[in-house]
């Protein structure tokens, strides 16, 4: 999103374009909060995944040319097309990856987004090495022992820091049109959603989802660590933050 401190944001006005509408309430900064968490999530989705690709796990035979029977209305003659996006020629369904798992798991859009997000980490392939059994299963308690240590800490740092955000949404959000977004308040806006997702996955996600998510993630995780602590000394310092 570029340098928040350096950006002069303004806040839409209501549709009447009365005086009150041009004072944001708390209910419109959580809207746009939740709205622009949301569209992070779904183009980071869109762009990890293709509706073939999301089809195909869960089960839809794709031809060569990209046709399957459609999976929204009995179908015995493959009309739906497949690939980035979908669209079905004899009931209309269409839409991108989203939609699709969406649909077919009777979903909320951020659901279906944060459920195809398990295929992209749960795909992710790993080659491990080869121990005589005795050692290998002393290298896999330690390995486990190791992991369980690092994702209570995550969960903490994550829970902290969602915490936080969900303070700073409130205490730093706008009160008139005119006035400069809080670098903290953008912070909220753009990864509030995302950051509760990364404690689903440590609370509830699969065995090769968390292990994935270990791989991936644990620097962001270290840098959330900071960050922290880092407002909370200037906070307690009496520096804005």
């Amino acid at each position: 999103m570029g340098n928040p401190e350096k950006v002069k944001r303004t806040a839409p006005k209501s549709a009447g374009g009365t005086a009150e509408g041009r004072f944001r309430s708390k209910n419109d900064s959580h809207s746009i909060a939740n709205q622009r968490s949301s569209d992070n999530i779904f183009q980071t989705i869109k762009n990890k995944i293709t509706t073939r690709e999301a089809a195909e796990f869960y089960g839809l035979k794709v031809g060569r040319n990209g046709m399957a029977c459609c999976p929204f209305h009995p179908d015995r003659n493959p009309s739906l097309k497949v690939d980035e996006r979908f669209h079905c020629f004899g009931c209309g369904a269409d839409g991108d990856v989203i939609d699709y798992a969406a649909k077919l798991f009777h979903l909320t859009n951020i659901e279906a987004a944060r459920k195809l997000a398990g295929i992209h980490i749960s795909e992710k392939t790993f080659r491990p090495i080869r121990f005589p059994a005795a050692k290998q299963r002393q290298t896999d308690c330690r390995v486990n022992e190791k992991f369980e240590r690092w994702r209570s800490w995550a969960i903490s740092v994550l829970t902290m820091y969602v915490n936080s955000m969900q303070g700073w949404k409130e205490r730093f959000a706008p009160k008139s049109e005119s006035e400069e977004w809080n670098p903290l308040f953008v912070e909220s806006l753009s990864n509030l959603d995302a950051y509760n997702y990364f404690l689903d996955v440590l609370y509830y996600g699969s065995d090769a989802e968390q292990r994935g998510f270990f791989l991936e993630m644990k620097e962001v995780i270290r840098n959330l660590e900071r960050r922290e602590q880092k407002w909370n000394r200037e906070s307690a310092d009496g520096r804005p933050a």
